[in-house]
């Protein structure tokens, strides 16, 4: 484990709304949210907009001098604010821009968000300079209008010519998600606004309270677990300033609501900053993306069952109820050209979805998977060597895994055109990234014992 690996971020909506379901600025719930994560250490990204910005400048640039707080600009929604006119988003953009550039001089990174994502919401991102787009929600379907199932969980480099699916090489736009979700029962069950980091969400759910975050310390493991095997680890944590206020101007949730997520933030950051993660605000873990990859970075999650399983009420029945497991432990996989689930235990993958050559944003990009036969399996006390074939198969991006107790082992060779990382994750399965040509393929994976591993 490398906790450092771990870049977390903690974000929060402080925008100006006029709806049916509030009005103005939420300035108890920013106050509340600051004090929360100040106490920790932690800074805080704003999401703001022309409206709020003068409402909340004198704070945000003190909160700045004396805890590193940031902001990022709440992105007019391409139809319902502008009428699909990207002239007007443009306008409406650069506006509202030159209001947060004023009254913030040190945002030198331009990062944008919003949940509702289109093509035209990404180009003209990139032509006014942004890096960053948050608002992503990996496995979503429905909920707040917002359905995202197809794209990686995470950030990556987005494709503006096709919004849910990784530019080919370094992009100009770095997807950052909406909260964190719990990748193992986000992916068996299909329920991401139940499973996940937002504090409403599982509160609701019935997974944590005011007094109780076990299955959020669950979750934070998971991921940081995954360090060992990462240069980073993305972790970012959202909760909406609106949603942390009962007044006049917001009562979105009732009073006890607020309560119960006040306590579960404070329990929350107390335990995760008594490990030496990486706490930093979303442009300046935008930047760090930027800086580090030349490429949408290969990302590798061995998942577990975080164990904890929520209540059955009106919230867990909305769409026909949830999954409550137990559910395997999987790895999930993704990078530039596919997205890959493996069960424990199966060497073909469960979920196979390849980017290339999709645009089609209605798409999950799902494909089938070949039938995989396994022709040599022959493990000795110091090496275990393993031969696949794959018979005709269109050309498509694959990969292929192999589980067993491998903490004492490292991959000594697999097939020329296939690639595997030295240390199998987790010392629990190695998985090897290939390309099918649409030819039969033979792949064959050489395991050796470590200097000095037990047999």
């Amino acid at each position: 484990m490398r906790p450092q690996n771990l870049i977390y971020t903690f974000v929060s909506y402080a925008s100006h709304y006029d709806t049916d379901w509030g009005r103005g600025t939420a300035t108890d719930g920013v106050e509340l949210t600051a004090r929360i994560a100040h106490k920790y250490g932690i800074p805080v990204t704003w999401i703001v907009n022309g409206g709020s910005v003068p409402v909340l400048e004198e704070r945000i640039r003190e909160w700045h001098d004396r805890y590193g707080d940031d902001v990022i600009l709440q992105c007019p929604l391409f139809i319902e604010d502008t009428g699909a006119n990207k002239a007007r988003l443009k306008a409406k953009l650069e506006q509202d821009w030159a209001v947060v550039e004023k009254a913030f001089p040190w945002v030198t990174t331009k990062v944008a968000g919003r949940g509702k994502i289109y093509n035209e919401t990404i180009e003209v991102l990139e032509e006014l300079g942004f890096q960053g787009m948050w608002g992503y929600c990996w496995e979503q379907v429905w909920w707040d209008g917002i359905t995202h199932q197809g794209i990686p969980w995470g950030s990556w480099y987005v494709d503006s010519s096709r919004y849910k699916a990784p530019h080919p090489g370094k992009g100009n736009i770095v997807a950052c998600e909406w909260t964190a979700r719990d990748l193992n029962l986000t992916y068996h069950s299909s329920n991401p606004c139940i499973y996940s980091t937002d504090p409403n969400d599982v509160l609701r759910a019935g997974l944590c309270d005011g007094d109780n975050i076990e299955y959020w310390k669950n979750l934070f493991h998971d991921y940081l677990d995954n360090t060992a095997h990462n240069d980073q680890v993305y972790f970012l944590q959202h909760q909406e300033a609106h949603e942390m206020e009962f007044t006049d101007r917001f009562s979105v949730f009732p009073a006890s609501h607020v309560e119960a997520c006040e306590g579960m933030l404070d329990r929350f950051f107390d335990y995760i900053t008594d490990y030496p993660i990486t706490l930093t605000t979303l442009p300046k873990a935008v930047e760090l993306y930027h800086r580090t990859n030349e490429v949408t970075a290969p990302v590798y999650m061995l998942t577990r069952d975080t164990q904890i399983r929520p209540a059955v009420n009106d919230y867990t029945m909305t769409l026909g109820g949830v999954g409550a497991g137990p559910w395997p432990t999987t790895l999930l996989y993704y990078d530039h050209e596919c997205q890959l689930a493996f069960v424990e235990g199966e060497c073909t993958p469960r979920m196979l979805r390849s980017y290339i050559g999709k645009g089609e944003m209605s798409d999950t990009f799902d494909e089938s998977v070949p039938r995989v036969f396994v022709t040599r399996h022959v493990r000795t006390a110091d090496t275990i060597e393993v031969e696949f074939e794959i018979g005709h198969w269109r050309p498509i991006p694959f990969a292929l895994a192999y589980w067993d107790d491998l903490k004492d082992f490292e991959v000594e060779w697999c097939s020329d055109g296939a690639t595997a990382k030295p240390e199998p994750i987790g010392g629990q399965v190695a998985m090897i990234r290939l390309t099918l040509t649409g030819e039969p393929r033979v792949v064959g994976l050489r395991l050796r014992r470590k200097e000095g591993g037990a047999p």
